[in-house]
């Protein structure tokens, strides 16, 4: 029977039936949108559809089908002829003709059948649907996964009613049509899921049509279950470890547990293996890496690393860190390492604290020792261990008064690896009374603390030391004003001056060890400290006059600062003579310290200088100027930088430095960019750090080709690591070789960085 309606609808309930079920069981948990998080910025031919309503929750499984023509035959099939349209809450079908056969109860669709539901689209020239089975099939299939960042196309799509669907000859990519740069080819693709894991036969990945990878058999999860399995390999080249290949091998333990094993092989030394355990629990995490090689070919030795790092939350106020290193030799970071950081480092820690706060108030207790890497370094000039030390720091404003009574105190215990060195304990209590006051332009700040530490220590030979306890009172005076205005442009200019008046007086402090305390860098900040010093071994003696003066300029809109220039110095009324090299000195002032920081949409830039009026001569200098022309980095942003580094005591010192680091990033087409970066040690002549590469990124692939020579120690004698990075990089699918390339870019150019 014709219907004689142009328009026809066939609506009814089938809440116990699932006709739409292949929709989600067939492709919206296609492995391509588990392995990576990658996007493409490929241009798409096809036009998305339109958002469809949803029906009402009581509606939902309800089946609407409309067409420009409908007959019933005898037996009981309905025809659809014409512009068919099959909806379903967020799902749609389109197709030319339909027909629903109630003795199989199925639907059959046959020319340009076209299928959107939120998580995909897809075309095929045939299909069926069983309503009373929930199966459904679909042959000669093309689609595209989330909002046409993936497509592909399979021979074949097959959907059970037990959640397990199947696809015969599919290919995967995120290239355009027309554009099969890379694809992943399968012969027989199953999903479960249930299970929420799919596996695949006779796997080939293939770039620019020519195979890459091949696996007979691959598992690979399809939502957010992990599931055990091997990872993309990693790959690279340099002079110190020659060819490398890591196959990484993914161990899905227990839902709050999971490894990483991957045996990585290097032409020059041999195999080894590096690993890593990560766990999770409702009041900790952590994790531990290592990497072994039983022996290196070069040197004959056992080459080894671990790193065990814990954090728990043990109650709301009581905390637990953890953090415990190790290398089997001191040349491990020179021969193992990929970047300037790993190679000059001297010390691994090693500690345990548990800190417990509340209100204003927090007592921890500390247990650490080092791992001294630099064998250079005497035994003697070897860092003491805490072993262990408490704390209790704290402050509380006294009844209703303005007064804040103030808390700084420790006991600890020093240990040597020297046994010649003195070790024992020391006690430190320092409590402090001040009297804040302030106003809408002002504050002042006067403070009292009396400081009380008492040592008991034994000499190397076991002998217990006789030391008198250091009693010393300090008293400080804090004060500044806060003035500002508005300037034709609407920007508000400040006007900052400070004066910190500290009176220390002197006692002789030559007689006590020296276990942890030694000179920070003076800066800005160490204008207004209480103590010259770092540790509890020396209080400074003082009567100084620190005076700054500081302007901001802000934007009131937006509260950023723009512009902040600061300057200041301190002035000596009595000579120093409390000292770690036990020298009294007699400047009237301190170094002067200018610091200038601005920034705008694009441009940032710092300078900072420390200049000794007595010596006439600058101690130190830093000056960096950045441009980046995106605020988040794209393949389409300008970078560069240029810095200069200057560090100069006068030789006293043979940490004295002055370096220039220059890089860039530029586009030079509209998928090609070139890279570079040039540290360069001035004082010695030679460079540190050298990187150039040539960077590709289309819409659906990128590739980073860079050269880096590296200096691999900070010793004089020391030699260069050169090496080659790639990282090939298939949008949708991730790296395929490693990320190596791109953390040292991000490392050593400064807005090279995604995140």
């Amino acid at each position: 029977m014709l219907a004689d309606a142009a328009q026809a609808s066939f609506e009814t309930g089938l809440s116990q039936r699932r006709v739409l079920a292949f929709i989600f069981l067939a492709l919206s948990a296609h492995p391509a949108l588990v392995l990576s998080a990658s996007s493409s910025s490929c241009a798409s031919d096809s036009k998305p559809s339109p958002a469809l309503p949803e029906f009402s929750e009581d509606k939902r499984d309800q089946l609407n089908i409309s067409a420009d023509s409908t007959r019933t035959s005898t037996n009981s099939n309905t025809v659809f002829q014409g512009n068919v349209i099959i909806k379903q809450h967020q799902s749609r079908i389109a197709t030319d003709h339909a027909e629903y056969n109630d003795e199989l109860q199925g639907i059959s669709l046959d020319g340009n059948v076209r299928v959107s539901t939120p998580a995909m689209e897809l075309t095929a020239q045939q299909g069926m649907v069983s309503i009373e089975s929930g199966e459904s099939s679909f042959n000669n299939v093309n689609f595209n996964i989330s909002d046409n960042i993936l497509r592909g196309h399979a021979e074949s799509i097959q959907a059970s009613q037990d959640n397990d669907s199947q696809l015969q000859h599919a290919y995967i990519t995120s290239c355009p049509p027309e554009d099969n740069s890379w694809r992943l080819d399968a012969g027989d693709i199953t999903l479960n899921h249930k299970e929420e894991y799919g596996s695949a036969e006779d796997v080939v990945l293939r770039f620019k049509n020519m195979p890459f990878f091949y696996t007979p058999y691959i598992e690979f999860p399809i939502g957010e279950r992990r599931r055990s399995g091997l990872l993309i390999p990693e790959f690279g080249d340099s002079s110190s470890r020659g060819f490398e290949l890591s196959i990484p091998w993914y161990w899905n333990i227990a839902p709050n547990q999971d490894a990483i094993l991957a045996p990585h092989f290097m032409s020059r030394r041999g195999t080894q293996l590096d690993t890593q355990y990560r766990y999770l629990t409702e009041s900790s995490k952590g994790q531990f890496k290592s990497a072994y090689l039983n022996k290196d070919t070069i040197t004959g030795d056992k080459r080894y690393q671990l790193r065990y790092q814990q954090q728990s939350d043990i109650t709301s106020n009581l905390k637990l860190d953890i953090d415990v290193q190790d290398v089997s030799d001191t040349n491990y970071y020179n021969d193992f390492s990929n970047d300037i950081t790993g190679t000059s480092t001297t010390h691994l820690n090693r500690s345990a604290q548990l800190a417990y706060t509340r209100d204003n108030w927090s007592a921890r207790l500390l247990a650490q020792s080092f791992e001294t890497v630099d064998n250079n370094i005497a035994l003697f000039d070897r860092p003491y261990r805490s072993l262990p030390k408490l704390t209790l720091t704290g402050e509380q404003v006294i009844g209703n008064s303005s007064f804040v009574f103030g808390l700084d105190s420790e006991w600890v215990n020093y240990d040597h690896e020297d046994k010649t060195r003195i070790t024992g304990s020391r006690t430190t209590v320092k409590p402090e009374l001040s009297l804040p006051m302030l106003g809408s332009y002002w504050f002042v700040t006067p403070a009292v603390s009396y400081s009380l530490t008492n040592y008991n220590v034994k000499d190397g030979s076991g002998n217990t030391l006789t030391l008198d306890t250091r009693k010393l009172t300090s008293r400080s005076l804090d004060a500044g004003l806060f003035f500002e205005r508005q300037l034709d442009n609407e920007l508000v200019q400040t006007l900052e001056p400070r004066m910190y008046y500290l009176n220390v007086p002197y006692a002789d402090q030559s007689s006590l060890p020296l276990f942890d305390t030694s000179t920070p860098d003076f800066s800005i900040a160490q204008l207004f400290r209480d103590n010259r010093f770092i540790g509890g071994d020396r209080i400074g003696d003082a009567n100084q006059l620190t005076l700054a003066l500081s302007s901001r300029l802000l934007n009131p809109t937006t509260g950023n600062e723009l512009m902040r220039a600061s300057l200041g110095q301190i002035l000596y009324f009595e000579d120093r003579r409390v000292n770690l090299l036990g020298n009294t000195k007699t400047d009237s002032s301190s170094a002067s310290i200018a610091e200038l920081s601005v920034s705008s949409q694009h441009w940032r830039s710092t300078a900072s200088i420390q200049w000794n009026s007595h010596s006439k001569r600058s101690e130190k200098q830093n000056f960096l100027l950045h441009y980046q022309s995106d605020q988040r980095y794209t393949k389409n942003t300008q970078i560069f930088n240029i810095g200069y580094r200057l560090r100069d005591d006068g030789g006293i010192s043979s940490s004295n430095i002055e370096q220039s680091d220059v890089s860039f990033v530029t586009p030079v087409s509209k998928d090609y960019a070139l890279f570079a970066r040039w540290n360069y040690s001035l004082k010695d002549k030679r460079d540190i750090d050298v990187i150039g590469g040539l960077a590709y990124d289309s819409c659906c692939w990128s590739v980073q080709l860079l050269a880096q020579r590296r200096l691999n120690s900070s010793s004089f004698a020391a030699k260069y690591d050169n090496s080659l990075m790639v990282q090939l990089v298939l949008k949708g699918l991730g790296s395929v070789s490693g990320n190596n390339a791109y953390t040292t870019l991000s490392r050593a150019i400064p807005g090279y960085s995604e995140e």
